[in-house]
């Protein structure tokens, strides 16, 4: 595992693949980030610290991670869920899913409550997603992120973690499950990461 490159960092650099889920990373003096696989227990504390989402989208995850080919992490601030990244490591052929994630691992919603941002959350849970695609012999990661002003600081963030925006933009859309009727569709640019 390689450390962020950012001074105020400490990262746990050559802790065993198995522990790295569970790394934490200390922010000066008084506040300390966690990232971990959600687990079945983090259900009730998750849904009251990230508002942000319906609550079924948790379970969702949950269960989706149960499945196998899918991660989703929690960083934790203070002991107290801040924000969350989803990872998919696809490893079937199939003509949709390497059209979609070109056979690297697929970044799935990275969000940081907003009080919380720009205290680190989002780049130990990118470091983190990382270290779970190396695991599992990924190539690299790929990621999608809106080319709208309020994505300035995610793009800023991905293009520092070593990302390359691969030029041009799409229509990406999507559906959301817990909220009939709400369809999003979105000007995207694509980022990849090699390892």
């Amino acid at each position: 595992m390689a450390c962020p490159p950012t001074p105020w960092w400490s990262c746990t650099a050559g802790t065993p693949p198995s522990d790295r889920s569970r790394a934490a990373a200390s922010i000066g003096l008084v506040s300390t980030i966690e990232v971990r696989r959600i687990e079945e227990g983090d259900l009730p504390a998750v849904v009251a610290g990230i508002p942000s989402r319906a609550p079924e989208r948790y379970r969702d995850q949950l269960e989706l991670q149960g499945r196998g080919g899918f991660v989703f992490l929690i960083g934790w601030l203070d002991d107290a869920p801040v924000g969350f990244v989803g990872v998919g490591m696809h490893e079937d052929g199939s003509p949709d899913v390497l059209a979609e994630s070109r056979g690297f691992a697929m970044v799935s919603d990275l969000y940081v409550e907003e009080s919380y941002r720009r205290r680190g959350v989002a780049r130990a849970l990118m470091a983190a997603l990382e270290d779970e695609a190396r695991d599992a012999e990924m190539a690299g990661v790929i990621l999608d992120t809106g080319t709208d002003e309020k994505n300035e600081a995610a793009r800023a963030l991905y293009r520092d973690l070593g990302y390359v925006d691969q030029g041009g933009v799409y229509l990406g859309g999507w559906s959301d499950p817990h909220r009939p009727g709400v369809h999003l569709l979105d000007p995207l640019t694509l980022w990849l990461k090699s390892f």
